[in-house]
């Protein structure tokens, strides 16, 4: 057992790499954080971590990516794949990088995504982004049955300067849910009062 934390801890790429490939199951999540963390995205061990049953192995080894070696081409291979889990989770890296190549895809999934979070991820990525494109999605989530679209969206509208974005989250200050009125009273205190 020593020797396999060694190896996790300061092994060569090389090293690691065979660690993983007879590690127990219940370990490898930690594994492939441990290795994408340490040498970055690196497709070959990423699409493993992607294919393993076990959901939680992918997500590890997406999440430890650092941020600043996230990139379009990860989130999109997220975004595309058959867990709801790491859509979500490519929805987010999407959000972070603020790359507009990436609207039409968020638009999609918030749009038309079967899992509520992926879609909710997908229109906070959007609000980060800021594009006009999602304009229309901002004010069919401003006006939806789903209370945390109806949440989301309103947090984000501030990101987009338009008039009818303006008077639908107006039409939501009188809104059935406490939280959403709540959000009118903190978007409009001045923190410097």
């Amino acid at each position: 057992m020593f020797n396999e934390l060694s190896i996790l801890l300061s092994g060569s790429r090389e090293e690691l790499r065979a660690l993983l490939k007879e590690m127990p199951s219940e370990l490898l999540a930690q594994g492939h954080r441990a290795y994408q963390s340490r040498f970055g995205p690196d497709g070959d061990m990423l699409e493993l971590a992607l294919a393993d049953p076990d959901l939680r192995v992918g997500i590890a080894a997406v999440a430890a990516i650092p941020s600043e070696r996230r990139n379009s081409e990860l989130a999109e291979r997220c975004m595309s794949d058959s867990s709801w889990l790491v859509v979500e989770f490519g929805a987010y890296v999407a959000g972070e990088l603020e790359d507009r190549a990436l609207v039409p895809r968020l638009i999609e999934l918030a749009e038309g995504h079967d899992e509520p979070l992926v879609r909710e991820s997908a229109l906070a990525s959007l609000g980060a982004i800021g594009d006009p494109r999602a304009v229309p999605l901002v004010l069919s989530a401003l006006s939806s049955k789903n209370v945390y679209l109806r949440r989301r969206a309103l947090v984000i509208s501030v990101a987009f300067e338009s008039e009818e974005i303006d008077a639908a989250v107006e039409a939501l200050r009188d809104d059935r849910d406490a939280q959403i009125r709540q959000l009118f009273v903190d978007l409009e205190r001045d923190p410097y009062q």
